[in-house]
């Protein structure tokens, strides 16, 4: 085939109620940003103001009516605390409450290390943070957080909590600074976390009001709940332990920046899905979005949104797979409509002034305001991702190729849906650089089985823009899948051109004629234009019972 830092971890917590929601139930928020730093070893941030404003949309779509916003200055260990405390005096049984922050985050080595949590502690400082004169009112530890929700907030209180901050992480694949457009959400790199240890914080200071009745917690005293202690939460990391998570200009170039699971969650809860009436996270159209819908759903975006430089992680109680994330499913109110995206061309001609009237893209008016950059002296197109995503292209019509093929994966970002399958690129995964030789084996792995047959089409949009189908050929019939948990797909060794190949399964409950159609007239061309459309009309029509999986492939010398 053609193979072609936010040191962060965005929390989505989601604890849903014991029982049956009442008819009088009410979703609540604290939203709380902090953009601006007081000392002069934390940079700021222009995401979370954005990310705040986003979230508080979010929340009134969800029917919030009782929303606190905390914003840079105002946010103190006391006033955060408070507002919990406050907000759980105001609930009732049933009650949907939005705690969300934005903004850094960092690590210190831990007060009382152990097995469990390691050296470090992950914390979030505040404006007035500063690393040599602590003040304990300009830090929040994590389990400050659970520690608070546990004693103030009754356990039949619904909570989502949203923490977009950061902690530890690396990059996985080499970043061409040429183009790279994401800004880390990171205190401290993480060398400095060693040096950094905390003063000591002062524990809950106000009454217990609801779920926390533990004997001898009192105001002032240091309650150390973690995640696993609250048997009614779930929860839902930006990025693994190992990654970074990032903020961008999303969805492109121009645009505010976001925090990129922020981002998600919006578009996760805002977009129509399969059946018009409830959002995109609706993997299977049943008008509910569940836990591992959401958490699924989620986890391609960030994926996808980071070039696989981050991905999300789900934990959840036993049992609660299933279960509905909010009592009633929010209307769905943005469009798929993405504006075409910019490109800078160096070293360009009179002739490439501007783009083409029939262009999937737009002339940038730099570099810096470009999601993709076209060099035509050594003939590499760069995306702002930080990546080479296309090599030896010389000419407009090669150009147009890539950027045809670009249009049609930036469409279909928003539609992937993995709940019942995923294609896997390995042995190192699909944030890796593969180099020339590399071996590459892909496969496509069923993650959920049952709910009647599946016909799998599979197909390669190599780097420049050429069309692959892969799947089902000639023995492979109508290519309905089995039972088998994973099944082979090609195995193959990296070759020029180097670039990014996005590897396209969709799995329907009838044979795809019309794109398969297509695909066969397509298949060895430059021809990526119109693919979007007609799998966009095959998930519309399975409502709810198609899958969307799309694989990354970074390949270089």
């Amino acid at each position: 085939m053609r193979a072609a830092l936010r040191l962060c971890s965005l929390v989505l917590a989601l604890v849903a109620g014991v029982g049956s929601l009442p008819a009088h139930a009410e979703t609540r928020a604290i939203l709380v940003g902090v953009s601006r730093y007081q000392s002069a070893s934390i940079p700021d941030l222009a995401g979370p103001a954005n990310d705040v404003s986003a979230m508080e949309r979010l929340a009134r779509s969800l029917g919030a009516s009782d929303i606190v916003t905390l914003a840079d200055g105002a946010v103190t260990r006391s006033s955060v605390e408070t507002a919990i405390h406050d907000m759980g005096q105001r609930s009732r049984s049933g009650d949907w409450v939005l705690f969300y922050f934005s903004g850094h985050g960092a690590q210190a080595r831990a007060q009382n290390p152990d097995e469990t949590d390691g050296a470090y502690d992950q914390f979030v400082p505040l404006p007035g943070f500063d690393p040599v004169g602590q003040d304990p009112e300009s830090f929040i530890v994590d389990k400050d957080f659970y520690a608070w929700m546990k004693r103030y907030l009754p356990q039949d209180v619904a909570i989502l909590m949203v923490v977009d901050s950061c902690h530890s992480g690396t990059m996985h694949r080499a970043i061409d600074p040429r183009t790279f457009a994401f800004t880390p959400r990171i205190a401290f790199r993480p060398g400095e976390a060693r040096a950094i240890e905390l003063v000591a914080r002062p524990g809950p200071r106000l009454g217990a009001l609801g779920a926390d009745a533990t004997p001898g917690v009192v105001p002032g005293e240091i309650a150390v709940p973690r995640r696993e202690d609250l048997p009614n939460l779930v929860y839902i990391g930006a990025s693994r332990d190992d990654q970074l998570a990032l903020e961008a200009a999303l969805p492109q170039e121009g645009a505010p920046q976001r925090g990129v699971l922020t981002y998600a969650l919006e578009q996760a809860l805002s977009l129509p899905g399969s059946n018009d009436q409830s959002p995109v996270a609706d993997l299977d159209g049943d008008g509910l979005v569940t836990v591992v819908e959401i958490g699924s759903y989620l986890n391609s975006q960030v994926r996808m949104l980071t070039a696989q430089r981050q991905e999300s992680t789900l934990f959840f109680p036993a049992g609660w797979a299933e279960r509905p994330v909010f009592a009633a499913v929010p209307v769905p109110r943005l469009s798929f409509d993405l504006p075409a995206p910019y490109v800078m061309i160096a070293g360009q001609g009179d002739d490439l002034a501007t783009a083409p009237q029939d262009a999937a893209w737009q002339l940038a008016a730099s570099s810096n305001e470009a999601d993709f950059l076209w060099l035509l002296g050594s003939r590499e197109v760069l995306r702002s991702s930080g990546d080479v995503v296309a090599s030896g292209i010389a000419s407009q019509a090669a150009f147009a190729g890539v950027m045809d093929k670009w249009q049609a994966i930036l469409t279909l970002r928003p539609l992937v849906s993995e709940l019942a399958m995923r294609l896997t690129v390995d042995p190192l995964g699909s944030d890796a650089l593969y180099g020339e030789g590399a071996p590459i084996a892909v496969a496509l792995a069923r993650t959920r089985r049952g709910g009647g047959p599946r016909y799998a089409t599979v197909f390669n949009l190599a780097s420049d823009g050429t069309v692959q189908l892969l799947y089902p050929l000639g023995p492979d019939g109508e290519g309905q899948l089995d039972d088998a948990l994973q099944q082979s797909l090609l195995d193959t060794v990296v070759v020029p051109p180097f670039g990014v190949d996005h590897l396209v399964a969709l799995a329907t409950p009838d044979v795809p004629e019309a794109l398969r159609a297509a695909l066969r007239n397509a298949d060895g061309q430059r021809a990526a234009g119109g693919l979007a459309a007609l799998i966009r009309a095959e998930l519309k029509k399975g409502r709810g019972k198609a899958s969307l999986s799309i694989a990354e492939l970074y390949t270089g010398n």
